[in-house]
Order: C-alpha cells, then sequence, then structure tokens
C-alpha cells in the first residue's frame, strides 16, 4: 500500500509541475535491467498489485543512467548486478500511468547477492510465459524486445 501512495503522490506532483511550466518540463528519466537465468527473468511482484516489472527506478539527480540501473537492481533485489548490452529506449507517452517517463532498458547478469525483498515488492524468477500478459507499465513490450534480441529505438 505505501508503494502505490508514493506513486500517486509522485503523479500528483509531477502534473502539478507541468501545469506551473505550462507543459515545458522533461519526462522524468528511468532505467532497468533484464537478467534472465535458466530461461527464467529476474522480476519484481510489485507490493502494489500492478502486476510484474523488470529491477529499475527513476535516475536521480546526482547519478548516471547506469548508476541507477545498478542502485535500483541491488534495493529491489538484494543482487550487485553488471550490465551486458542495452535492450532499448521506450518513451510512449502512456507508458507509466503515474508521469510522463522515458526509460532507457538494459540487459545484465548477477555478479553477486542473495534475493531480498523491498518496498516495491518481491523479487522472483519467472518465465516469460508465466508474466507476458501480466506485467506493469511497458515492461511486458521490454521482454518481448529482449526475447527477440532487438534493440528499441522507436
Amino acid at each position: 500500500m505505501k508503494e502505490k501512495i508514493k506513486g500517486i503522490l509522485a503523479g500528483l506532483i509531477y502534473k502539478i509541475i507541468v501545469l506551473l511550466t505550462l507543459g515545458q518540463i522533461s519526462p522524468l528519466l528511468g532505467a532497468g535491467i533484464i537478467i534472465e537465468r535458466d530461461g527464467k527473468i529476474l522480476l519484481i511482484d510489485r507490493s502494489d498489485g500492478l502486476g510484474y516489472t523488470i529491477p529499475g527506478g527513476i535516475v536521480r539527480h546526482r547519478e548516471t543512467v547506469e548508476e541507477c540501473v545498478l542502485r535500483e537492481a541491488r534495493e529491489e533485489t538484494g543482487y550487485t548486478v553488471k550490465i551486458t548490452g542495452f535492450v532499448g529506449v521506450y518513451s510512449s507517452l502512456k507508458r507509466d500511468p503515474r508521469f510522463r517517463a522515458i526509460a532507457l532498458t538494459y540487459k545484465g547478469c548477477i555478479v553477486e547477492g542473495a534475493p531480498r525483498s523491498s518496498g516495491e515488492g518481491a523479487p522472483c524468477w519467472r518465465t516469460p510465459d508465466e508474466v507476458l500478459g501480466h506485467m506493469a507499465f511497458d515492461c511486458e513490450a521490454m521482454l518481448k524486445d529482449y526475447l527477440s534480441g532487438q534493440t528499441h529505438y522507436i
């Protein structure tokens, strides 16, 4: 419930800023990472009930996109990860219902650590067939691009 309230508040604050700037504000920048092991994908079963997402989040003011990916993966899953490639840029106007955001998605692997839950939800390993149709935001498009080996730029 706490994460759902945070999402709603973030969306409201962003909409107020959009109004105050007459729409002249850049979208938020997010980043995520897809990690596959033994045919299963590391996902977050979200605590707000929206479904499954890849580990990731919003880039902070004083970090690079890559630093964000590594931090978010560690915070949300308990794993230290390494970036091994790039999946795509996702900028659909309605990709996140809470606010306008663009996401950069990477692929990676686990370096060390053990799974642990966070406020976002519980990390889990699922096959694509188990989660397709049950993913939040545009994570399904990201996963499909990853599985097809295509880099998404449109």
